[in-house]
């Protein structure tokens, strides 16, 4: 049976512990294919979110004490691949190609791809030459031996967190001093009050939270990080830039 709360319609934000006001309820069904008009049958189950009124963060509640078995059997299941075609083949690979680039100046560097699903994107950059490790804490509760890395990416993964601080400070305790956290989510800066029927707000792909540039700043802020942000989609977290990056922080990763 599918199990989702509502927490009323007033409720703290996850990022910064801000009034947040309910901005909307969708059905569960509803899917980034509807960006391009199509749409599941509607599942008959409501999912609320709700919106910070000082970052602008957009989250829903319904989640927040999901199992990963609950995850895998509602969300993450053999029909996930419908609703996100890309995620098991193109993106991985396409990422890789993207990543390979971007570290082309850094030498001799430890890798891990937090979030990396099947581990593709990691295989493709070993055959390359790089060391990279893919970790799912989804799939996986055995974290990688290698508790410290110079560079974690993570694609597409921030948006599907229901605990988007424990996720980020996990993320950042694995970076060594001078590691960057290469990530993409789609921020949301321009989104009117009460859009709630936005395409990238669908609980059936797993986006449970939606940022802002402000909120992802908080965010990545109250771990001691700075945020670059290379546009819409792509952006870069960091204590202290590596020189080998120094050049390129403008520039961003290719293809990004």
């Amino acid at each position: 049976m599918l199990n989702v709360s509502f927490s009323g319609q007033r409720s703290v934000c996850k990022v910064c512990q801000g009034s947040a006001v309910l901005y909307g309820v969708v059905d569960f069904n509803k899917s980034c294919l509807e960006l391009s008009k199509v749409f599941l049958p509607l599942r008959g189950v409501a999912v609320y979110y709700h919106q910070c009124e000082s970052c602008g963060l957009i989250f829903s509640n319904a989640f927040d004490a999901w199992t990963a078995a609950e995850y895998q059997e509602h969300i993450y299941n053999a029909d996930y691949i419908t609703v996100d075609p890309e995620y098991a083949d193109a993106r991985p690979r396409s990422m890789a190609e993207t990543v390979f680039k971007f570290l082309r100046p850094a030498g001799d560097i430890q890798l891990l791809d937090y979030g990396g699903g099947s581990g593709l994107m990691a295989q493709i950059l070993r055959e390359k030459g790089l060391s990279a490790t893919s970790w799912d804490p989804m799939t996986s509760q055995t974290p990688p031996d290698n508790s410290h890395f110079d560079v974690v990416t993570s694609f597409e993964v921030l948006e599907h967190t229901a605990t988007p601080r424990a996720t980020a400070q996990d993320m950042v305790k694995r970076l060594t001093p001078t590691g960057v956290l290469l990530f993409s989510t789609l921020v949301v800066d321009a989104l009117p009050p009460h859009q709630i029927g936005f395409w990238y707000i669908a609980p059936r792909n797993g986006h449970v939270t939606i940022y802002t540039k402000k909120s992802l700043q908080t965010l990545f802020g109250s771990l001691g990080c700075r945020v670059h942000h290379f546009n819409e989609t792509m952006h870069m977290a960091f204590q202290t830039l590596p020189p080998w990056l120094a050049s390129k922080k403008q520039a961003g990763p290719s293809g990004a």
